[in-house]
């Protein structure tokens, strides 16, 4: 009872200590609204904004649940096929190469390319999180463990043989942590897309509160971005724990 007590105070004073710091700093410096706005008056911008907010919060989520979704399955059925074929290990540094270029550098790259398009934003967050997706699965696969490399020798077995009865299960296993960090950078490189070129999302309302010095609908959208953040990182973690129900 007393443990259960104490989790509950930890987790009431994790969750309040940032507003706390907010009002500490805002009061006890009498800083402007210009420059620091009250949690009053973010809570009145989110009024203001009404249905509006919603779409553009809408707008961003689709965008992240989409590419997340086809960057997976791009990384995942990429590296298991060219794992099959043998191809693995003459594409990763090639893979390595283009990863080690940050997404948010590419996006000028992709506006030249896609203009305005939806699909140009959601093929750059694919390609961002495929890559990172694939080059975890390659370290899995070209590096097995001990006790699998044991028991292909034990039966004789190759393994590239075994895609879908032993590498696909297996491979999901530890992805977990690439994906909880591909979404991260994900929800980023959304924002800076949007604010780069797009006429929805949160990061357009950044972008237009930027250029009118509207600090409170700044404030806002920055607390609806860490709450879509926590929010999928949770399901994620729910969501996987599920999937990979051989490992409860």
């Amino acid at each position: 009872m007393k443990s259960a007590i104490r989790q509950f105070i930890t987790k009431a004073i994790a969750w309040t200590l940032p507003l706390t710091i907010w009002l500490a700093v805002k009061y006890g410096f009498q800083i402007s609204d210009r420059y620091l706005p009250s949690p009053i008056g973010v809570f009145s911008a989110a009024n203001s904004l009404g249905p509006a907010l919603l779409i553009d919060t809408l707008h961003t989520s689709i965008r992240i649940i989409l590419s997340f979704v086809l960057g997976l399955g791009f990384g995942l059925t990429t590296a298991l096929l060219c794992f099959r074929a043998s191809l693995l290990r003459h594409l990763i540094p090639m893979v390595n190469a283009l990863r080690a270029v940050p997404p948010i550098a590419m996006v000028p790259f992709f506006l030249l390319w896609f203009g305005f398009s939806e699909w140009g934003k959601i093929l750059l967050l694919t390609a961002g999180l495929g890559l990172n997706v694939f080059v975890a699965i390659a370290d899995k696969l070209e590096s097995p463990d001990r006790d699998a490399t044991i028991m292909f020798k034990s039966f004789d077995i190759e393994p590239r043989t075994l895609v879908s009865q032993y590498w696909f299960q297996a491979t999901l296993e530890g992805l977990l942590p690439t994906l909880r960090f591909g979404l991260a950078m994900a929800i980023g490189v959304a924002l800076v897309a949007e604010m780069l070129g797009s006429q929805t999302g949160l990061g357009h309302v950044i972008q237009i509160s930027r250029a009118t010095f509207s600090m409170d609908v700044i404030f806002l959208a920055a607390a609806i971005l860490g709450t879509i953040t926590v929010a999928f990182d949770r399901l994620l973690i729910v969501f996987w724990r599920h999937l990979i129900y051989w490992k409860q």
